[in-house]
């Protein structure tokens, strides 16, 4: 499981939440490869930002790796950084998880997102604009996706 949220850490806070019934809260009633079909059809759509991400003790998210290539380190955004707010909402904190929800539902590539980052004391503010999840990204995550799920079934004999 860990494998998994490590891959989901690196779509970015964008789509961090948006697909939660691909992440392991859900099981796809549907064939395989129609499960398969609808998840990569569901994260083409959403925004990718290129971060691996780990809960801060600061609040929000540190940022572990900034992806190369990735609109993250076009904005700005490095390694060590903590994501502590998007579009002004505070991430990390529970009574703000419905608004958080409300806008990753408008995140697609092309989309832009204003990050309050802190950084060596201070407070940041820096604009990513999202881009299409790489096709070796994808295939590596739903690949990642597939296993974490016949590990699963194994483990509890389903």
């Amino acid at each position: 499981m860990k494998r998994l949220n490590k891959w989901v850490a690196v779509l970015g806070l964008a789509v961090l939440v948006a697909a939660p019934a691909f992440a392991g809260h859900g099981k796809c009633d549907a064939s395989t490869q129609e499960c398969l079909d609808k998840m990569a059809a569901h994260m083409k759509k959403s925004g990718w930002v290129g971060v691996e991400l780990e809960k801060s003790d600061m609040g929000g998210y540190q940022v572990a790796k900034v992806i190369p290539g990735s609109p993250a380190e076009e904005a700005g955004i490095r390694a060590g950084d903590v994501l502590f707010a998007m579009n002004g909402i505070e991430l990390g904190v529970e009574e703000n998880k419905e608004a958080i929800m409300k806008v990753k539902k408008g995140l697609a590539p092309g989309k832009s997102v204003d990050y309050t980052i802190k950084r060596d004391g201070y407070d940041r503010q820096v604009t990513v604009t999202l881009a299409p999840m790489p096709a070796d990204l994808l295939a590596q995550y739903i690949g990642q996706h597939m296993l974490d799920h016949a590990s699963a079934g194994i483990a509890t004999g389903k």
